[in-house]
């Protein structure tokens, strides 16, 4: 396991992520934010080999949920939850949905084999502080940024004033490409295991930036994502949150190291929305 040291911020990240007492580690001061956590996302895994219990005798087997019948995006994100609407580009239509309210919101661009489904612990989480949030199916065509950036548009005209742009893996890279297209500046940009970012990208960064990775992410190395942090001087508040483990992108957010890693996000919102 790779360490680097980035000077007392990242000192007082790791105190924090191991149980200390410094205080919020998002909520550090402008520069150096680093931390390692102190557990893996295999400490609940089952030995080798094993199997489920069985349902004892007499009790009713546990039933799948029902795969919604009306509209819905993926088969998890139903009317009920946001408005749902269609997004064509270049002859292919996909749909997206807002969820929430107030004039904060984030647009969510997922990982390669992900989906709107693996991001709903973070948009749940953001909704429940008062903020919006845009999921979209993305469109596999050339330039995936080009869609981030319409949904960011869709979600400003939609009355939001902080808009902060989320992904994980190329959805990191969708976020960062598309926050140097936009007219308008956005909150802050949140990479969450960008291991397709290149250093280049950030370079002419000036939006708050925050990277979340797990040290063994072999898809994401440590050395980088550490890269693009220290490329990314021009941002206005660069921070980099490591936590121990081997889960990438949204796989962070059910893994042992869940709850710091959106604590991470929405504190970093928060700040970044006054």
């Amino acid at each position: 396991m790779r360490r680097h040291v980035l000077g007392l911020g990242a000192l007082a990240m790791l105190l924090t992520a191991c149980g200390g007492n410094t205080g919020d580690p998002v909520a550090t001061p402008a520069g150096t934010a680093s931390a390692a956590a102190s557990a893996t996302g295999d400490a609940a895994a089952s030995p080798t080999g094993s199997t489920a219990s069985p349902t004892p005798a007499g009790l009713p087997s546990p039933q799948p949920s029902p795969t919604p019948t009306g509209e819905n995006i993926a088969g998890c994100v139903t009317a009920d939850m946001g408005k749902i609407f269609k997004y064509t580009r270049d002859g292919t239509v996909t749909k997206g949905v807002i969820m929430g309210k107030g004039k904060v919101g984030a647009v969510v661009s997922y990982e390669r084999r992900g989906t709107v489904c693996d991001w709903l612990p973070l948009a749940e989480r953001l909704v429940a502080e008062g903020r919006r949030v845009l999921l979209f199916d993305r469109n596999d065509v050339v330039n995936p940024e080009k869609d981030t950036v319409e949904m960011a548009r869709r979600l400003h005209d939609a009355g939001v004033e902080k808009v902060f742009l989320v992904g994980g893996s190329m959805g990191g890279r969708q976020s960062v490409l598309a926050a140097g297209m936009l007219k308008f500046p956005v909150a802050g940009v949140i990479s969450v295991s960008g291991g397709t970012t290149l250093p280049e990208d950030v370079t002419a960064l000036k939006a708050p930036f925050l990277q979340v990775t797990a040290d063994e992410d072999s898809t994401a190395p440590l050395d980088q994502v550490q890269a693009v942090y220290e490329e990314a001087k021009k941002s206005a508040d660069r921070q980099l949150l490591v936590l121990n483990g081997r889960e990438h992108a949204s796989a962070l957010f059910t893994a042992a190291q869940g709850d710091k890693a959106l604590q991470a996000i929405t504190a970093f919102v928060t700040k970044h929305s006054r």
